[in-house]
């Protein structure tokens, strides 16, 4: 409802709502219109007598006062019309600045954008993700910190400094390792890199690998084997052969250095100094370098573990996790009892989904053919190498092969052995 107003009285526009503003009101919202550079004078009005408008403000200081006299001419800075005009087509006053993307060429890629930003390039691997190129930048340091060890997997790190932005194939997929092992924590990779440089000056794997080992203590328990079709590299443990658990675990040391021996024959075979596949950034992809186990528990307890053994276990889970990082692709449980099946399922409830996606039970051997393929031994349901000791020893045993040793589980004592890897008491999830 409109407002009753006495003749000759204006109402106040705030007593006005928007949608009943007259003509009159539309001309006075336009002349004050906001000017940014110039504040204009306010405007004269017509129905009251004349009086001397205020000056304009002192932003030009020649600028004349309106005339009194002549109230229909308004000061020239602050012409409605122009102000209207301005305000109803800023575009063509201030255009928009073009985007710095325009400039490029069309079908430009991100991926240019991502190499431009991290300054470094490599031809093989293509382009560097950040998180890559700030852990290469770190090398330095973490060489420095590492004790002065380069040598990781059998690679040697190098850093070309900044007159060669261009890092070693080998060296980023080291570096990428340890990058994915940490989701892509730049800081906490190169702290993991700096504890495995470490232990490995200590330890020496290269040298453990090439050093012979006692072969009454270990012959028969560990294959390394190649498939064919795929390449794929798997360590076999056959625990359920071990004759005296003395001997072979009763010397931690010797046992360790055996088993980081048998890793690093595995890793051998992947040949990483020749590799061509980059391997992808965190979860963008599955690292092609990676290495499959079987755990036979044929033979094997689940309820009464040698003190030795478990010893063991805890030694060589800490080391595969700690500084073998992104080196497990599968692992095989097979010869599993059914009854043991909940122990399996009760055990890794708490791991990673990543982990778990890893892990397969089998309670019979005869099924690893169907994961792995046909070139698995025939007492596990393939049609490959008759016995596991046709693969030879992964590394070097001393004396001739010990009579009475067992190749594989199934050819050895019905005894209860048992596995110091065993998933059920401390699952193995790194390697």
């Amino acid at each position: 409802m409109a407002t009753e107003m006495k003749p000759g009285t204006e109402p106040p526009i705030s007593a006005v709502p928007e949608a009943e503003v007259g003509p009159a009101q539309t001309e006075k919202v336009e002349v004050e219109a906001p000017v940014e550079s110039t504040k204009p004078a306010e405007p004269v009005k017509l129905t009251e007598p004349a009086e001397p408008a205020e000056p304009a403000e002192p932003a030009e200081p020649a600028a004349e006062p309106v005339k009194p006299v002549e109230p229909v001419e308004p000061v020239e800075p602050a012409e409605p019309a122009s102000i209207a005009a301005a305000a109803a087509a800023p575009k063509e006053e201030i255009p928009p600045a073009e985007p710095a993307v325009k400039s490029e060429p069309e079908g430009a890629s991100a991926a240019t954008d991502t190499a431009a930003a991290s300054e470094l390039v490599n031809e093989q691997w293509g382009v560097i993700s950040e998180g890559l190129a700030s852990l290469y930048r770190k090398l330095p340091g973490i060489l420095e910190d590492g004790n002065g060890h380069k040598e990781v997997f059998g690679v040697t790190l190098t850093h070309h400094g900044t007159n060669k932005p261009s890092p070693a194939f080998g060296t980023l997929l080291i570096l990428q390792k340890f990058l994915r092992a940490n989701a892509g924590d730049v800081d906490k990779a190169a702290g993991q890199l700096v504890q495995t440089l470490n232990w490995r000056s200590e330890m020496k794997p290269l040298e453990q690998l090439a050093a012979e080992h006692d072969r009454e203590a270990f012959d028969g328990l560990a294959y390394v084997q190649v498939m064919t079709l795929n390449s794929e590299v798997l360590t076999w443990n056959i625990y359920g052969s071990v004759k005296d658990y003395k001997k072979t675990f009763g010397d931690l040391d010797k046992f360790l250095k055996w088993r980081v021996a048998i890793m690093e024959a595995a890793i051998a075979k992947l040949d990483l100094n020749s590799a061509e596949k980059p391997i992808p950034d965190y979860n963008q992809g599955t690292d092609p370098y990676q290495i499959s186990q079987i755990h036979d528990y044929l033979n094997i307890s689940f309820i009464k573990m040698d003190p030795h053994a478990r010893a063991a276990s805890k030694a060589a889970i800490q080391i595969f996790r700690d500084f073998y990082p992104e080196m497990l692709n599968r692992k095989f449980f097979v010869n599993v009892p059914l009854v043991m099946g909940w122990l399996f399922k009760a055990t890794t409830l708490f791991l990673p989904e990543t982990t778990l996606k890893k892990f397969h039970v089998l309670s019979y051997g005869k099924e690893l053919h169907k994961e792995l393929g046909e070139e698995v031994p025939e007492n596990y349901g393939g049609k490959g190498i008759k016995e596991l000791k046709d693969l030879g020893d992964p590394v070097k045993l001393t004396g001739e092969k010990v009579p009475g040793t067992y190749a594989n589980a199934a050819d050895g004592p019905a005894e209860a052995k048992t596995d110091p890897e065993a998933a059920p008491v401390a699952p193995d999830t790194a390697a």
